[in-house]
């Protein structure tokens, strides 16, 4: 189901704020060359502009237009950085980087099961990371692939970092490309271990981001759960991620 254009033109600009293409500072496009650009009306560029100055990302001032405001923590969605992948060649942006705590054969368990379309208790492969924002952890996630998945990209087996992410790895070692993106959130308190490792005190309360990348058969190719600190945007959306 494709987004509403309002939606389609915030997550054009919100995906360039989020890569680094637009800065601090510098200024979007004008209502009329949004309106140009997206064949749309001013009231759709309005409401899409709105999203964005209610997410804090953007401001607005009379005679000057919209600007992109100070950076500020981005609760990123794994089918962002796979679209930062596909353009750049790597899945983090100037600034980030993730420590690999385990990659490893696990039992599925039945949320597992359920999104890899695998029996409960079956080998799974799970890949543990902390991404940080400069010496800041921002988030922890695991990433979750089924064994028919992994026979085929043996380094998610390895606990070291995938330059271009690992969505974009099983891509080009299976040939299969992610077509449509599901992702659900929800609030509730951080565990003990989360609190540690996104150097919290607690209690505390953090996001919690469940993403399923479909390929075009519509057969699940990765299963990710992304927790990051609260005070991060969040929505939740179905998407394409063909490009």
């Amino acid at each position: 189901m494709a987004l509403p254009k309002y939606e389609q033109i915030a997550a054009d600009i919100r995906g360039r704020i989020v890569r680094g293409e637009l800065k601090p500072g510098d200024t979007v496009e004008s209502e009329r060359e949004l309106q140009d650009r997206w064949s749309v009306a001013r009231a759709t560029v309005v409401r899409a502009l709105d999203v964005l100055r209610r997410e804090d990302l953007i401001e607005t001032k009379q005679g000057t237009g919209s600007t992109v405001k100070v950076r500020i923590p981005l609760a990123r969605t794994a089918g962002e950085r796979y679209d930062t992948s596909v353009k750049t060649g790597f899945i983090y942006t100037a600034g980030e980087h993730a420590d690999i705590l385990s990659a490893e054969w696990v039992p599925a368990s039945e949320d597992v099961a359920s999104a890899l379309g695998v029996e409960p208790g079956a080998e799974v492969v799970r890949r543990h990371r902390v991404t940080y924002e400069g010496e800041r952890p921002i988030a922890t996630s695991y990433s979750y692939f089924s064994a028919e998945v992994a026979a085929a990209a043996p380094r998610l087996l390895q606990r070291e970092r995938i330059r271009q992410g690992t969505t974009r790895y099983v891509e080009m070692e299976t040939g299969r490309k992610p077509h449509t993106g599901r992702d659900v959130w929800t609030a509730r308190l951080a565990t003990e271990e989360e609190l540690r490792l996104l150097q919290l005190d607690g209690p505390q309360a953090v996001s919690e981001t469940r993403h399923i990348a479909y390929d075009a058969e519509g057969k699940p190719l990765t299963y990710e759960v992304g927790i990051s600190p609260a005070g991060h945007w969040a929505r939740t959306t179905e998407y394409q991620m063909n490009v």
